[in-house]
């Protein structure tokens, strides 16, 4: 294959993956503007909405390092394949739930399919592209899964007011089958990348020793957990706080979702320039203290809704800066164990959500009210800064681990 022919394959196989990523994420992320309306025509208490967040995310969570190994024996498009099927099987069977408990079982079954397609694509790309140009491709998913807020999020909504709340996920379930086919017919197969000395599950929990043999990286992995339960222990309620405080329609809350991340967007963008100026643990430690001051502001904003809208794009901005930054910064402790890393990583995102969205239900279902979100969301974020700064070291992680080895 020329290198012109390479470059054509590298790039399609790119688009196929931002499309898959593209899926799972909005799968993710549009729950929470409509929560309103699931809970309304399922019957349960919108307090108890976040649980369909929580359930995704446990799932996701606790089953991305085991499909790392697997996709190294059966093979990386073997992998994606079958998570995109079971990823829009979950979808689907979620747009035919009649109660809250079906609801969580699908939601699980499709945070399992993401599971098993992420951390192969995330894996495949390590083995496609060189040390650097991985970090830009790595970039380009992580933005194709914040950018799913900016459209799909505002089409899922209008959807379910112009129709119901069910033809946004028969949409993600139809174009995650099409992305299957795509993959299928679009990446050429391959044969596994290796083969590992033990089973999946003695290198699933060979994982987990790793990270907890490497201080910088699990700590970077505790940073990332706590990250996200600051910002989904609210965002998973955003929906029901528009719709409690100020009335708006399902689709006007998409449109305010839309331009939230839009901004967050934009803060990606922005933090990872600043982040090459300034260091890494630097713009992670500004973003930690803004974004608390930030969630802490809108959560006390119910009684106006320009107050409430502002702070969250003020919010969103650095909540992009962070997200950007930290990632990065975790894609290069350890470059020898860097699909262990990131898949770890994965799980640490997905456990976060899953953790702030569930204390976040049992906050709102007792009646303290979004101020007390807030201050558990605040609190998370705000520990990001010491942790990173005081237990990260970037550049050490990798000797760390020899010299745990050399022992």
């Amino acid at each position: 294959m020329t290198e012109a022919q390479q470059a054509k394959e590298t790039s399609r196989m790119m688009r196929i993956f931002v499309l898959c990523a593209f899926l799972i994420g909005l799968d993710s992320l549009i729950v929470g503007p409509l929560i309103p309306v699931i809970s309304d025509e399922l019957a349960f208490q919108p307090e108890l909405g976040g649980l369909l967040v929580t359930s995704y995310g446990l799932l996701f969570g606790l089953s991305a390092p085991l499909f790392g190994p697997i996709s190294d024996r059966w093979g990386r498009k073997q992998m994606i394949l079958l998570g995109m099927l079971v990823f829009s099987i979950g979808t689907a069977l979620t747009a035919y739930a009649n109660d809250l408990i079906w609801s969580l079982i699908y939601r699980g079954l499709a945070g399992l399919g993401g599971a098993m397609c992420m951390p192969s694509i995330y894996a495949l790309i390590g083995d496609t592209f060189s040390y650097e140009k991985r970090g830009k491709a790595m970039g380009v998913i992580t933005g194709a899964i914040i950018g799913s807020q900016v459209l799909g999020i505002p089409v899922g909504t209008y959807m379910a007011e112009v129709g119901s709340w069910r033809i946004s996920f028969w949409a993600i379930a139809g174009l995650g089958l099409l992305a299957y086919f795509i993959v299928l017919a679009g990446i050429a197969k391959m044969p596994a990348k290796r083969q590992l000395p033990v089973g999946p599950v003695k290198a699933y929990i060979m994982q987990f020793k790793t990270a907890f043999s490497t201080s910088s990286v699990f700590f970077a992995l505790l940073c990332t957990f706590l990250w996200t339960a600051g910002l989904q222990g609210m965002f998973a309620y955003v929906g029901v706080y528009y719709e409690q405080n100020f009335g708006l329609a399902v689709n006007e809350i998409g449109i305010v979702a839309m331009f939230a991340a839009a901004v967050s967007v934009i803060g990606s963008i922005i933090g990872g320039r600043f982040a090459d100026k300034v260091g890494k643990k630097t713009m992670i430690g500004i973003a930690a203290v803004m974004s608390a001051i930030g969630v802490l502001i809108f959560s006390i904003m119910t009684h106006t809704f320009w107050g409430a809208f502002v702070t969250q794009l003020f919010w969103a901005a650095f909540v992009g800066i962070g997200q950007a930054t930290l990632t990065a910064l975790v894609s290069e402790l350890s470059p020898n164990v860097r699909g262990t890393v990131l898949s770890l990583n994965s799980s640490a995102l997905y456990l976060g959500m899953m953790a702030a969205t569930a204390v976040a239900a049992a906050i709102l279902q007792s009646g303290l009210g979004y101020l007390s979100v807030g201050i558990m969301c605040a609190i998370a974020a705000l520990l990001v800064m010491p942790v990173t700064v005081y237990f990260v070291r970037e550049g050490s992680a990798e000797a760390e681990a020899g010299a745990s080895t050399a022992k």
